[in-house]
């Protein structure tokens, strides 16, 4: 079997749940197929060329390309994406540059599978058209047009209110063209196949759910040991929130917990800590450092001390959509997560048992105040959320998944 994978992402670094799926379902799909990877890198990202060759030689691609696509958000593309029929979320990924390096890939060599996501719809024709003649499978990491909806209920500003109304109603006509033009699609959780199966009730939706390199998070409490010593467990003092912080659900998700929930933990309990850790933050998210007790860390090395050394971790989400791989990481290094709702949605979680679940300031604040005087629940919750990592969504069992899906459309493909 010999299978492209063509992102709207950089390979490399791991740093968002987009790049963390990527590459561990690349990596899952070499232990039975030959894999090649083609990712888009913006004009404005650092280049780490010599990065991406070197991890996708150890993960053993048979190729690897990355092409610098144009400029995202240009003024051209923000008045087409206003007027005319494609979102600004495909035209940012549409380059022609792009198209001729797809094509040439394509043409150079037999795929079986080609695995795509919504932004790069534009490419589907050249696919279609190529000799091989492939399969299409759409990778959805979330419901697009669920997320834009969802975020246009938080926002304050009437411009930027009809423009996600638009775009919502553009998106949800891209989605319904990827149902029927695609192959076959894979989501993150029940609740999106139930969800895309409204749209094209026969369609053919597979669930592959996110993941966590579990064993890689088994030892944070060592990595932290430096912001451990003298504490102990039974002392721990910081509540992280981990994740992209120019990715607007997290930037309303770092805003609403440090507005709403923290000023109550904090006049309880004012030796805790905030920690927001994550790349790129936001103007904003970078003024609540501000706040009494408030630390924003922007990009770290290594996410994982910031895990050993936290009493919780939250996920303060109230926009957003698939299924949170920050969550999954948590629980692997064995730190309990706070979460609402929308957080923790599509995951096969027991609320009170391996995570809880806060969806107003008041519950919240009572959530982490009780895990803050609690051992015994702290190390409860701790233990039933690393096993859950362990035995249902290590990336190992993931890739099976993955395999079946691929091996079944295979086989079920009609000949001649």
């Amino acid at each position: 079997m010999r299978i492209l994978y063509a992102s709207p992402r950089n390979f490399w670094p791991l740093n968002t749940g987009g790049h963390l799926r990527d590459y561990y379902l690349a990596r899952e799909s070499i232990r039975y197929a030959s894999v090649s990877f083609l990712g888009l890198r913006d004009p404005d990202e650092s280049d780490n060329g010599s990065a991406n060759t070197a991890h996708g030689l150890k993960l053993g691609l048979e190729r690897l390309v990355i092409v610098d696509k144009g400029r995202s958000y240009t003024p051209w593309k923000i008045l087409r994406g206003l007027i005319g029929p494609t979102p600004l979320t495909v035209l940012n990924y549409y380059d022609l540059k792009v198209a001729r390096e797809l094509s040439r890939i394509l043409n150079e060599q037999t795929f079986d599978l080609v695995q795509i996501q919504i932004h790069l719809i534009g490419y589907l024709p050249i696919i279609r058209a190529c000799r091989s003649q492939p399969l299409v499978v759409c990778d959805w990491h979330n419901i697009e047009s669920e997320l834009m909806d969802r975020y246009g209920r938080y926002t304050r500003s009437w411009a930027r209110k009809l423009y996600v109304d638009r775009t919502t109603h553009l998106i949800k006509n891209v989605e319904r063209r990827l149902l029927t033009e695609c192959d076959a699609h894979i989501v993150v959780s029940e609740r999106d196949r139930s969800t895309l199966r409204a749209l094209a009730p026969e369609t053919r939706v597979d669930i592959v759910e996110n993941g966590v390199d579990a064993a890689r998070y088994a030892n944070c409490e060592e990595l932290a040991a430096p912001m451990l010593l003298g504490r102990g467990r039974q002392t721990r003092r910081d509540i992280v929130f981990v994740g992209s912080m120019d990715f607007h659900a997290n930037i309303d998700g770092a805003n609403y917990f440090c507005a709403e929930v923290w000023p109550r933990i904090h006049a309880l309990a004012p030796q805790l800590r905030f920690i927001v850790v994550g790349s790129r933050p936001a103007a904003e998210v970078r003024d609540l450092a501000r706040s009494p007790g408030v630390i924003v860390t922007g990009a770290v090395d290594d996410v994982r001390p910031y895990y050993g050394g936290a009493l919780a971790a939250i996920v303060p989400l109230r926009v957003g959509g698939g299924t949170r791989l920050k969550i999954l990481e948590a629980m692997a290094a064995g730190i309990p997560v706070v979460s609402t709702s929308i957080g923790a949605e599509g995951l096969a979680v027991n609320p009170g048992a391996n995570i809880l679940l806060a969806d107003t300031p008041e519950e919240m604040a009572r959530v982490l105040m009780e895990l803050h005087h609690s051992r015994e629940m702290w190390q409860r919750l701790s233990e039933a959320g690393r096993e859950l990592a362990r035995t249902r969504y290590d990336w190992c069992v993931i890739g099976s998944s993955l395999h079946r899906t691929h091996r079944l459309l295979l086989d079920q493909r009609p000949h001649g």
